[in-house]
């Protein structure tokens, strides 16, 4: 018998001992964002305010395992895409959201709360509300339904476990040409396989923004949101060989361009011409040019800039002869100034999907025998911008503008 009560009394020992080693498991409260808005009704910002502050209350006292985080008013009417992502921005794991409709004497109410970790709609009510009045019927309002559509809606949780919304991801998964590298996902970059895909495992109920490049095809930005797995194709567009290019040199002088890009983008050579036997009498007395001078020019130039830019900067170097064509003679070179040389910095800037608006600084290199016959050739005694030497000229404060086009 006392062999028989001294095994009870071990086991009942172990027993307490075994139990006082067991972990205990804590509980954590869930945290649910509410947002409080109007949807056809005469409520103001203010009001709505009130009302908020009246169910926050309420619902603090009657759904003590639920912190409730007070959201604001948005008098829009949010989708649940929206109010989903401003509670996991908010660190919450659900949302609730009152819309009122009517005014104080005769309100009408609706009240929706979603579960993150579920992802479903745990509660979707309507009420009506007559005996308000004022703002100062608030302070007999229970909230009766409210609370009891989100109590034992939302169980604690035990600390220190991953919430399944942090947790969880969905596959995007992109289709775009053979070797096309995507960015904006998270590092690394993605590159596509030779099937014409790639992957990346995201977390859902956000919005991104990707960018895919490959050498011969133009940059694309792709803007995708994303709830569940999804496929997305990246349409990608070669890029133009060759363009076409209008402008106006000192804002007097028109011309065209052609361009041709080499395989990277970035070089590209140009030749065109500018003419002033028509043009913009900017500095005359008369309104039209009808100067018989016509420059021929060609550059060689790089891009500084990636293509999706929107200001695309880059530099050119070239050179340029100048054609004086009286009536009735043929062409030939300007015997004050026959060539010369020319920097260009220039921006463009897209204005559709093929065509660019660009401005550019062109100070430019004159080659003359004559410096002084070429001054008087400006018309003018003063001349901003232009220095003289014995031998040759500088022209500092040329600028273009035109429009660029790629087919």
């Amino acid at each position: 018998m006392k062999l028989r009560a001294a095994a009870v009394l071990v086991l009942v020992l172990a027993s307490a001992q075994a139990f006082a080693q067991e972990p205990a498991h804590l509980l954590s409260p869930r945290i649910l964002l509410s947002v409080t808005g109007a949807e056809g009704s005469s409520f103001s910002d203010g009001d709505l305010l009130l009302v908020a502050r009246s169910l926050l209350q309420r619902l603090q006292e009657g759904v003590p395992e639920v912190v409730f985080l007070e959201g604001g008013v948005s008098t829009s009417a949010s989708s649940p895409e929206e109010l989903t992502a401003a509670a996991e921005s908010a660190g919450a794991d659900g949302w609730l959201r009152v819309t009122l409709g009517g005014d104080w004497s005769s309100a009408r109410l609706r009240v929706r709360a979603f579960d993150l970790r579920l992802r479903s709609a745990v509660a979707d009510v309507y009420a009506q509300r007559s005996g308000w009045g004022s703002p100062s019927g608030l302070a007999q309002e229970a909230w009766g339904e409210v609370v009891q559509s989100v109590s034992g809606k939302f169980p604690m949780r035990e600390a220190g476990t991953a919430s399944p919304v942090a947790a969880a991801r969905v596959m995007l998964t992109i289709r775009a040409e053979p070797g096309s590298i995507i960015t904006g996902l998270g590092a690394p970059a993605l590159r596509v396989g030779a099937d014409g895909t790639t992957f990346r495992m995201l977390t859902p109920r956000r919005e991104y923004v990707f960018r895919t490049e490959h050498a011969g095809y133009l940059p694309v930005h792709t803007r995708v949101y994303l709830a569940a797995d999804r496929q997305v194709t990246v349409e990608q567009r070669p890029q133009p060989t060759w363009g076409l290019e209008g402008s106006l040199v000192d804002a007097r002088a028109p011309g065209m361009d052609v361009s041709v890009y080499f395989p990277s983008h970035a070089l590209f050579a140009r030749a065109g011409f500018s003419t002033y036997a028509l043009g913009f009498a900017l500095d005359s007395d008369g309104f039209l040019l009808e100067d018989p001078l016509t420059v021929l020019g060609a550059q060689f130039g790089a891009y500084l800039s990636p293509q999706d830019r929107f200001f695309r900067f880059y530099l050119a170097v070239g050179g340029f002869v100048r054609l004086v064509h009286a009536s009735g003679t043929w062409p030939v070179l300007d015997a004050l100034a026959p060539a010369g040389f020319r920097l260009v910095v220039g921006v463009e800037s897209p204005v559709s999907a093929r065509g660019t608006l660009y401005f550019e600084l062109t100070p430019s290199y004159y080659q003359t025998s004559q410096p002084d016959a070429l001054h008087a050739t400006l018309g003018q005694d003063n001349t901003p911008g232009w220095l003289f030497g014995s031998a040759q000229a500088l022209e500092l404060l040329s600028f273009r503008v035109g429009y660029r086009w790629r087919p």
